[in-house]
């Protein structure tokens, strides 16, 4: 989000206002009847030097001198008889001197009590000499491009009312017969003029603003009145609609642009769901985007201004709000009182819109409007200074991401404050200020505020190819631990068939990362038996690995026998470790006992029968645990299973686990099968499965 969010914020309410002081219907055509109090007796014509000769219109002219301007309430300044002889002729310049009061003037808006005139108006009025039997003869009101095309750089306070002899003319184009609801335009008026019509006086009327935005005096800086041939205004119309869109380009260029950018930070987000600011991100340029066209559309007459600034405010607070959201998680701050206040108050950003497009419906709503206007103009304050200290504080602690994002702040607070403090400025020639920081692109012009606006992308872009590289690299020495790690629990997990005299141990070890968290020891003993020991350390990843090398390893040094020590001894190993592992350890004997200590692990099955144990604390829960063991006695032939939860808890996409009873119905296959049958349900965790079956040569023996 830039700076020129204010600009935005500050034109949209300013155009919104205005569209709301609107009438609801068009103004009835103005009465040009002289007031009774006037001496209603032919008055003199203007002195001849002060006409306009347009007797050669082969091409067309701009009436750029001999104007008349006065300030008056009498509505009779539209008529070609009004006696404009004493008022101050002036030539089309960017700026021209005032012009004295007319002494009916009202300073209160509305009907004055005594002088039965209405509010006052600047008048400009020229008369032109045209060709006997000329042609059709057209007006052009032609806008500066820059003006148009800033952002509600037009907001139609300033509009003209035309008069050509006395005659109301309404402006061809969009929306020409409601055309003071609309952003102003170039237009072309027909001032359909008799081919005797030698005479023409041509009357503009705009309010009386004396000074600052839209002032009279800057009447002509604002916009340029050609006559002639139609074909020839509709040729100098097109180039300016090709010049304005031209100026426009960049912009409607950057809001392509913010919309694919958007669509690529989605797609980081899903593939990348521990990053929010990715999304908080994409969803501030997603609703940016659509701006530069509603701009287009407001600025081109073809959206009501009061939609107009509905639309366009809404989606910049809503953008706003999705900004400070993005740096609140992309620089990991901390909850606290103003960030909660800015977070909490955000509501009150939705309801401006809304309001706006229900004045006028209810006498309350204009309260209602007030409130809600202030409250986003103090949200508005609060973010800006949000924004502005926030990444400065971080720039400064050296946070390279920050300080990207800190340039084109800076760049569009320069863009937004050029042209206002240019507007207006011309050079030693008297011609318009042409501001160094705009750069041509063949016809193309791009102002510093576009500059500003690709510097941003191009600063989000380069956090985002920074971040990916990083994010890149960390992945790469993950997998490098990873691939270690794997290496090393390959070492220590039994990868072939041992040779167990006296017994048959099947095993199936299916981890499902590239490292695992369970673990299975499996060793012959001197006297003829069997020490089996399966586990399952909590979590996934290095630091199960790692806890499962530590167990392996205490296994391989321990010479300990008693399941029940077993366990014991691995305890002391996790104590302090902030992890803990479910494991069972088994003694087979070679005259068939079998001793068994359990600490929180799955019950074995013997013979497809489940195998009830007592429960026993984890291993890493509490020191100095003790273990109880169970003793049993297994007849040759006889099979005991062991296995982790991953069997049992394998998922399918459903939701339906595999459950015990699955187990169960297949507890008389081998390890293999069993493992695969749980694999192909829906593997989630690492799955473990191992079988020990006495021989009948441990009896002979």
């Amino acid at each position: 989000m830039r700076l020129r969010f204010l600009a935005v914020v500050a034109g949209a309410a300013f155009a919104a206002l205005h569209a709301v002081g609107q009438p609801p219907h068009r103004r009835p055509p103005i009465d040009i009847r002289p007031h009774p109090s006037l001496n209603t007796a032919p008055l003199t014509k203007p002195p001849a030097e002060v006409a306009f000769d347009a007797t050669n219109l082969g091409t067309p002219l701009t009436l750029d001198k001999n104007w008349r301007v006065g300030i008056s309430a009498d509505p009779a300044a539209a008529t070609p008889d009004f006696d404009d002889s004493t008022w101050a002729v002036r030539a089309a310049r960017q700026a021209i001197a005032d012009v004295p009061e007319d002494e009916n003037y009202d300073k209160e808006p509305g009907p004055p009590p005594n002088k039965g005139h209405d509010r006052a108006f600047a008048w400009f009025r020229i008369h032109v000499k045209l060709a006997p039997n000329h042609g059709p003869v057209f007006l052009l009101v032609e806008l500066p491009i820059s003006r148009n095309t800033a952002m509600f750089g037009s907001s139609g306070l300033s509009s003209v009312n035309v008069f050509a002899n006395g005659r109301q003319i309404q402006p061809e184009g969009p929306h020409g017969s409601d055309a003071e609801h609309y952003q102003d335009i170039s237009r072309i008026y027909n001032l359909n003029l008799a081919p005797n019509e030698t005479s023409l006086t041509l009357v503009i009327r705009t309010i009386h603003i004396p000074f600052g935005m839209g002032a009279y005096t800057s009447f002509f800086s604002n916009r340029t009145f050609h006559i002639g041939a139609r074909d020839e205004l509709n040729r100098s119309l097109e180039l300016w609609s090709v010049h304005s869109l031209f100026e426009r380009l960049p912009r409607l260029v950057n809001a392509i642009l913010l919309g694919i950018l958007a669509m690529f930070l989605l797609a980081l987000y899903f593939t990348q769901k521990g990053h929010t600011e990715y999304l908080w991100l994409a969803l501030h340029e997603l609703v940016q985007a659509p701006i530069g066209f509603v701009d287009l559309a407001g600025s081109t007459a073809r959206m009501d201004q009061l939609w107009y600034a509905a639309i366009l405010l809404q989606l910049v607070l809503i953008s706003a709000y999705f900004y400070f959201e993005f740096l609140v998680s992309f620089l990991a701050l901390r909850k606290r009182w103003y960030i909660k206040a800015l977070r909490y108050t955000a509501p009150v950003l939705a309801g401006v819109g809304p309001t706006l497009l229900m004045v006028g419906h209810n006498r309350y709503i204009g309260m209602v409007l007030a409130v809600v206007f202030i409250g986003s103009f103090l949200w508005t304050v609060g973010w800006v200074l949000f924004s502005l200290i926030t990444l400065i504080a971080a720039t400064v602690k050296r946070n390279f991401e920050a300080g990207l994002l800190l340039i084109p702040l800076v760049l569009s607070f320069v863009g937004m404050l050029e042209p206002m403090l240019t507007s207006g400025m011309t050079d030693l020639g008297g011609h318009p200020y042409s501001s160094p920081l705009t750069l041509f692109a063949g016809p193309i012009p791009i102002h510093f505020a576009s500059i500003a606006d690709f510097a941003g992308l191009f600063a989000i872009v380069l956090i985002i190819f920074v971040r990916f590289l990083r994010i890149h690299r960390d992945q790469e020495r993950a997998s490098s631990e990873l691939e270690a790690a794997r290496s090393v629990q390959e070492l220590m997990i039994p990868q072939e068939k041992l040779e167990t005299p006296g017994f048959e141990v099947d095993s199936i070890y299916n981890p499902a990362n590239e490292v695992g968290g369970d673990f299975y020891h499996v060793e012959s003993t001197g006297d003829g038996g069997l020490l089996v020991v399966i586990g399952d350390v909590a979590g996934k990843g290095l630091k199960a690995a790692m806890n499962v090398s530590m167990l392996m390893g205490a296994l391989r040094r321990t010479p300990e026998r008693s399941p029940a020590k077993i366990l014991e001894s691995l305890n002391r190993v996790l104590v302090g470790s902030e992890s803990f592992t479910t494991c069972q350890a088994a003694w087979f004997g070679a005259n068939g006992e079998l001793v068994i200590a359990n600490a929180g692990h799955l019950p074995p099955y013997l013979n497809s029968q489940e195998v009830n144990l007592p429960g026993g604390l984890p291993l890493g829960v509490l020191p100095d645990v003790t273990y109880e063991e169970v003793r049993l006695y297994l007849h040759p032939g006889d099979r005991m299973l062991l296995l982790s939860d991953g069997v049992v808890e394998a998922r399918q996409s459903s939701g339906e686990l595999f459950g015990f009873d699955r187990v169960h119905n297949l507890s008389n296959q081998s390890a293999f099968y069993i493992a695969d049958a749980a694999r192909e349900f829906g593997q989630e965790d690492d799955i473990t499965v191992l079988t020990v079956r006495r021989l009948a040569q441990a009896m002979a023996a």
